[in-house]
C-alpha cells in the first residue's frame, strides 16, 4: 500500500492513457511556397486549411488583409502580388492559428467559427469555452 501522495500519483499516471498527455497529434503542414516573377505562390492553401478545420478563403482573406497585398484564390492555391519569403507566411499562418483556431482557454485545436449575428465566435468542442473573435 502506498505510503505518500508522490506513491499514490506515480501509481494513478502509469494507469492514464499515454493518448492523453500527446500534443503533437495537431500537426500544420508546412507551407510550399515558390515565388514567380513578382508573385508569390502558397501552393498547399487547401491542405493547411483542411488540417486547421477551416474554409480556404478565411484563411486566404487572412493572409491577404495581413500581408497588405492584392491575391487570388484559386482552387488549392493562393497567388499573392508581391514577393515574400516562405517564413514571413508562415508567420502569418501561425498568428492566424493563434487567433483563429486555438481555443484561448484549453489551448486545443478542436474549435469552429461561427456566426452570431455580428459577431464571430470562436466555439471550442473540446471544452464548450466561447470567445469573440474579429472578423478578417
Amino acid at each position: 500500500m502506498p505510503e505518500n501522495y508522490e506513491e499514490l500519483l506515480d501509481i494513478v499516471l502509469e494507469q492514464v492513457p499515454k493518448a492523453v498527455f500527446e500534443t503533437s497529434r495537431f500537426q500544420v503542414p508546412e507551407a510550399d511556397i515558390s515565388v514567380a516573377g513578382n508573385q508569390t505562390v502558397l501552393k498547399n492553401l487547401r491542405v493547411i486549411t483542411t488540417a486547421l478545420n477551416r474554409e480556404p478563403e478565411h484563411l486566404a482573406k487572412y493572409l491577404l488583409r495581413e500581408l497588405a497585398v492584392a491575391g487570388v484564390f484559386k482552387e488549392t492555391q493562393l497567388v499573392l502580388q508581391g514577393k515574400f519569403p516562405r517564413g514571413t507566411v508562415e508567420e502569418k499562418i501561425k498568428r492566424y492559428i493563434d487567433e483563429f483556431v486555438i481555443c484561448k482557454e484549453c489551448k486545443k485545436p478542436d474549435t469552429k467559427l461561427e456566426r452570431l449575428e455580428k459577431t464571430t465566435i470562436l466555439r471550442c468542442e473540446a471544452c464548450g469555452a466561447k470567445t469573440s473573435v474579429r472578423s478578417v
